[in-house]
């Protein structure tokens, strides 16, 4: 049985040695950390790219270049991923002497000659592999080394900054780096629960091989307040890439976004970024993943003024006398007044929340229920939700 003939017997066990691949990739290779990657994706793609190779070397040709194509996307997402390149060309290697060894381990003796030329024809299919891996595994890590250059981290820095700004030499220094500045751009905030560089930096790498496919311009990033920052084109479904994006096997745990609002041009992106950043530290405080500036407007508010919140809260909850009471008027609010869903939500009887209400509305000086649906009552309670001020009694 020749070179060729064992090698469309293996094709029709490529998944078997795929899986094999997969596992010493999974379980040996440097920087193939199970946490950050997907086994599944690993697999299909080793699975696609060993039948590649096989058919190649039945054809006695390399690898054309859809062939190519699953090597490629896998290398894209290492380097985002930021395993090391040495672990990339590696794995291929590998790849290299499980299939000489099942090739040359067939029925039959083969001669001198058909040895050399199986190593030929499989060394020219990795060869083709490894090449193109490398090459899109570069590409892409150049882009992301690029992206957190000086200069944009100092656009960054500019557009976070109290000092007024020149558009005209915003948008100069953004094109100068890649930035359609006349198209629409917003910010967004990130943080890690763990501040611990390196997962901060997988987050943003993560964050960033999202949005790359969608936005037309550069994505910049830099930090402020101890927060990374990325300001990048906005897009439609923007929001739902994100929200994706944070369910990823290579976004670390806890990692949270604000997303500030959209602005017409880059150069009008300093409102955003602020935006993003309140909107980021409200998320932190109710435990959100994804956090829209535009849905916490009035928690910002409290965030941004504590004093105020502070004595808001005293001024309108601080004559209520007990934790009991304020649950009951925080629960019958969000029930929409009902006494028998406050009743429920609470465990209490229906008389009990009528009682608590009669006394509620006499200790907030209320003529009725009614009289409880007030922008500061509503205010002051989402105080004590968040944590500032003091919204519960002693």
């Amino acid at each position: 049985m020749d070179i060729t003939q064992r090698a469309r017997e293996l094709l029709a066990t490529d998944e078997q040695i795929a899986e094999h691949l997969t596992a010493a990739v999974w379980e040996r290779l440097p920087g193939y950390e199970v946490s950050m990657l997907d086994r599944t994706e690993l697999s299909e793609a080793i699975t696609a790219s060993m039948r590649s190779i096989l058919l190649a070397v039945i054809d006695r040709r390399p690898p054309n270049d859809a062939e190519l194509a699953p090597a490629r996307r896998l290398s894209e997402r290492r380097a985002v991923q930021g395993v090391p390149i040495e672990s990339v060309v590696g794995s291929w290697h590998n790849a290299e002497r499980v299939l000489l060894t099942r090739l040359l381990g067939g029925t039959g003796a083969l001669t001198a000659g058909e040895v050399q030329e199986a190593a030929r024809r499989v060394g020219v299919a990795i060869d083709a592999m490894i090449t193109a891996s490398t090459t899109s595994y570069r590409q892409i890590a150049s882009e992301l080394h690029a992206q957190v250059s000086h200069v944009g981290v100092d656009l960054v820095s500019r557009l976070a900054g109290a000092e007024a700004l020149d558009p005209a030499d915003l948008d100069r220094r953004a094109s100068m780096v890649g930035v359609e500045a006349h198209l629409p751009h917003r910010a967004v905030a990130l943080s890690v629960r763990r501040q611990d560089g390196l997962l901060v930096a997988r987050a943003r790498r993560a964050i960033t091989e999202r949005l790359r496919p969608h936005v037309a311009s550069r994505t910049l990033i830099g930090s402020h307040q101890g927060f990374t920052i990325l300001v990048f084109a906005d897009f439609a479904r923007a929001e739902e890439v994100l929200s994706r994006a944070l369910g990823d096997a290579d976004v670390p745990e806890g990692t949270a976004l604000g997303l500030g609002e959209s602005r017409p041009r880059f150069n009008e992106c300093a409102g955003s970024l602020r935006e993003a950043l309140n909107a980021l530290k409200v998320g932190q405080l109710t435990g959100r993943e994804l956090t829209r500036f535009e849905d916490v407007i009035p928690e910002v508010l409290l965030v941004e003024n504590p004093v105020m919140a502070s004595q808001m809260v005293s001024a309108v909850l601080g004559g209520i006398g007990s934790a009991a009471l304020l649950d009951t008027l925080r629960t019958f609010l969000e029930s929409g007044m009902s006494t028998r869903a406050t009743a429920g939500a609470l465990r209490v009887h229906e008389n009990t929340v009528t009682y608590r209400i009669r006394r509620i509305c006499e200790q907030m000086g209320a003529d009725s229920a009614a009289e409880l649906v007030r922008a500061d009552v509503l205010l002051a309670l989402r105080a004590g939700e968040i944590g500032v001020g003091e919204a519960h009694p002693a």
